[in-house]
């Protein structure tokens, strides 16, 4: 279900696993990961089990939001129970 047919603002918790980002896109895409929590989330975390994959988010998502990236989902959930 989209945010919108919801009708408001939701926490959310995005899985990375087998998601590439590409350089030549990382900044746009950091862009568009910033509008969409502005207009759609009220809390974001985010996880993948792949090292360098969260090194890499962090560094291209730090520019614009706070990117809370963990290794397992039951990592990134507790960050919203922690709410």
């Amino acid at each position: 279900m989209k945010a919108r047919e919801i009708g408001k603002r939701v926490a959310v918790v995005v899985n990375y696993d087998s998601f590439r980002l590409e350089d030549d896109v990382a900044a746009e895409y950091a862009e568009m990961v910033r509008d969409m929590e502005d207009a759609h989330y009220t809390r974001v975390s985010r996880y993948t089990t792949s090292a360098f994959m969260r090194v890499k988010l962090g560094r291209e998502l730090t520019r614009t939001v706070r990117p809370h990236i963990f290794e397992s989902k039951a990592e990134a959930q507790a960050f919203h129970a922690k709410a």
